[in-house]
């Protein structure tokens, strides 16, 4: 990785690419889970699973907001 002299900027540069990096961060880390999403996704249908299936908890029941039980996402 290349490295960047900062000592050149000012205060409002370095404040400026600082909100760039954040912007980005924030945007590759939706691409991530967009692109887990796609996967697990594919994974399921291949495996002739619904989706939700994969989020019961082992009994066939989610919680009151559709999710599995914790005991069910650690494992």
């Amino acid at each position: 990785m290349a490295t960047i002299d900062l000592s050149t900027y000012n205060l409002g540069e370095l404040k400026g690419l600082q909100f760039d990096i954040e912007q980005e961060l924030r945007k590759r880390e939706r691409q991530e889970i967009l692109k887990a999403r796609e996967q697990i996704l594919a994974i399921a249908e291949d495996a002739g699973v619904a989706v939700d299936a994969l989020v019961e908890d082992g009994s066939g029941k989610k919680d009151k907001e559709g999710k599995a039980s914790a005991r069910t996402r650690r494992r």
